[in-house]
């Protein structure tokens, strides 16, 4: 995948990240904390879920070994929707100007993903599955907040092409 291509993905995350949390502050405490059929369990572990993964994929990518832990265990404080809300339009923009930094080469490079060095994935597979990964999450959170009766609104990726990326 090139360069550019990546960007708008990634731009589109960024867009439909924020889309999400700015309707999931609408939501009471209740709501996003009840289980639910989510598969992380309620709308709000599912939002740390999503924030998570984000973030250590990205430090995977930069080569910052995170082991097991998660990105509250290093020194994030993220247990509220406007923390992670916060957090989110920061880590966003990481992501945008990391993937902005890369020429091909470094998007080519395959990456080991395990013990045995033959286990390797190109770094813009990687990047694409940040945003594949929260599309699939963003969708379930949608689908939950509009019965909640706040829906996000359109959430697709054309959608997001006219608007500027969130600030972060």
């Amino acid at each position: 995948m090139d360069a550019d291509s990546l960007l708008a993905l990634v731009h589109y995350h960024a867009w439909a990240n924020d889309r999400v949390l700015a309707t999931a502050a609408d939501l009471t405490d209740e709501e996003l904390r009840r289980p639910a059929t989510h598969d992380r369990g309620s709308a709000f572990e599912t939002i740390r879920h999503l924030v998570d993964v984000d973030w250590s994929w990205r430090q995977f990518c930069l080569g910052v070994d995170v082991g097991e832990s998660y990105v509250w265990d290093h020194g994030f404080t993220l247990d509220e929707v406007p923390q992670l809300h916060a957090f989110t339009l920061e880590e966003d923009a990481r992501l945008r100007d990391y993937v902005a930094s890369l020429e091909q080469t470094a998007l080519d490079e395959r990456l080991v993903m395990s013990e045995d060095p033959n286990d390797t994935i190109a770094r813009w597979l990687i990047l694409t599955h940040i945003v594949n990964h929260g599309t699939q999450h963003r969708s379930e959170l949608a689908r939950y907040f509009t019965v909640c009766g706040h829906s996000p609104g359109d959430l697709d990726l054309l959608d997001s092409l006219s608007l500027p990326a969130p600030e972060g």
